[in-house]
């Protein structure tokens, strides 16, 4: 644990990308950017314009001779529907390529828990954005549709091209992904969907050239200087789960558990949902040092999009209270996605991380390790806007809920139901 931590870069610059839309703003700077690679890695790429427009980015890249690579889960991907026709438009272009980890094989039931749930852009070993949000107008879009989440990212920036830098460890472990024997190129056979790729290529490159035509926001090009608001830090780390089907060895919640031990005045959480098991209190065990003041924010029964993984936290939440922990549930607007703690004002994490067994033991995780305490002030006080719009959860009481809102009381009642179940399937959330 301590040698991985030690492996980082002093030189390393960061920039907390709390605002989605921002977040998609940099990422289509750092496209724009781009010289010679382009590496993307994400659990899925969901629809909207915001998803088309990065495609269109990433193609525009292409075309000027910048070699791309895409990784996406081989189950929850989403290029279907609206984005059928991109892997098309991706086997046709030359400096594009696509590849899928761990598809799905009806007759390999070991392989369906492995899921790649990290969320990477890299560009040119100088630019690494990581953190909580997948690539559509659910985590992106200006104007918020129903199913909007409130995420977070980091930027990580290295000015000085240094060999060193966590953005280089970052693509070391992208090479990984890409060349392990769980990762399969797309199928797709490439005559057949040939002339389906170019028009496709076509489309969006005209969606991209109007957008810049109109001045869209979203592909607005940012001032000269945008990255020089990124904060020095006195170390930056990249740390992630092994590359490994079933039963991984729990290197991201033994990181948090490392650190969290070490806690003397306060460990603040930030989950969707937190869902403790026995397995996970087997593999590394937490204490919590009684004078550290212990806060966690997550979703209320409301705000979640998740009612499975909620049930599961629902019915952990007893156990929870029984220890020193504070919790704040989250009453919206939206509901709150971002993955990240801060320990004594002075370290942060920010990744894919959810505190749960899947994250624990099943699925590719990722993040950034941050020591400095100007990094560690701007996602405090990010994290406490969300906990101002939160009640905290007091032991045996019931926090007052709003059952005038349509659907509400049967989706309270079906979490419900299902937390009391939750033991038969908790180790699959």
């Amino acid at each position: 644990m301590e040698k991985s931590l030690t492996e980082g870069s002093t030189t390393d610059r960061v920039l907390l990308l709390e605002d989605g839309f921002q977040s998609g703003q940099v990422r289509i700077q750092t496209i724009r950017e781009a010289k010679t690679s382009i590496d993307v890695s994400y659990y899925s790429i969901q629809k909207g314009k915001t998803s088309e427009l990065f495609f269109a980015a990433l193609f525009n890249a292409a075309d000027r001779g910048v070699h791309i690579r895409i990784i996406l889960d081989g189950i929850f991907h989403s290029l279907r529907g609206e984005l059928r026709d991109i892997p098309d438009a991706i086997a046709s272009h030359p400096n594009v390529e696509l590849r899928y980890y761990e598809p799905l094989h009806l007759f390999k039931p070991w392989t369906w828990h492995n899921r790649l749930h990290d969320k990477i852009l890299l560009v040119d070993n100088t630019y690494g954005i990581i953190g909580g949000q997948n690539i559509g107008d659910k985590y992106m879009a200006l104007q918020p549709p129903k199913d909007y989440v409130f995420d977070r990212d980091v930027l990580v920036y290295n000015p000085s091209h240094d060999t060193n830098s966590t953005v280089v460890k970052m693509n070391e472990y992208i090479d990984q992904l890409w060349n392990h024997p769980f990762t399969k190129p797309e199928k797709h056979a490439k005559r057949q969907h040939h002339s389906k790729g170019l028009k496709e290529q076509a489309k969006l490159a005209q969606l991209y050239k109007e957008a810049q035509a109109q001045n869209d926001p979203f592909v607005e090009v940012l001032p000269k200087d945008w990255a020089q608001g990124a904060l020095r830090s006195d170390h930056v780390a990249f740390i992630h789960n092994p590359i490994k089907r079933l039963y991984k060895d729990p290197i991201m919640w033994r990181a948090f558990v490392h650190f969290a031990n070490q806690a003397k005045s306060r460990v603040y959480i930030q989950t969707p949902y937190a869902i403790p098991t026995k397995k996970m209190k087997k593999a590394v065990h937490l204490s919590m040092n009684p004078k550290a003041e212990w806060l966690m924010l997550t979703n209320s029964i409301h705000q979640t999009p998740n009612p499975l993984a909620f049930a599961g936290y629902l019915s952990s939440k007893k156990r929870l209270l029984d220890t020193s922990l504070s919790i704040y549930e989250y009453q919206g607007p939206y509901s709150i996605h971002g993955k990240s703690f801060v320990i004594d004002d002075y370290l942060s994490m920010v990744g894919s991380f959810n505190l749960d067994a899947r994250s624990t033991f099943l699925n590719t995780e990722s993040a950034v390790v941050i020591s400095g305490s100007a990094f560690a002030n701007q996602l405090t006080e990010a994290m406490d806007i969300k906990r101002a719009q939160s009640t905290r959860v007091v032991k045996g009481e019931h926090p007052a809920e709003s059952t005038n809102l349509k659907g509400f009381v049967f989706k309270r009642m079906a979490i419900t139901a299902l937390s009391k179940l939750s033991f038969l399937w908790k180790f699959l959330l």
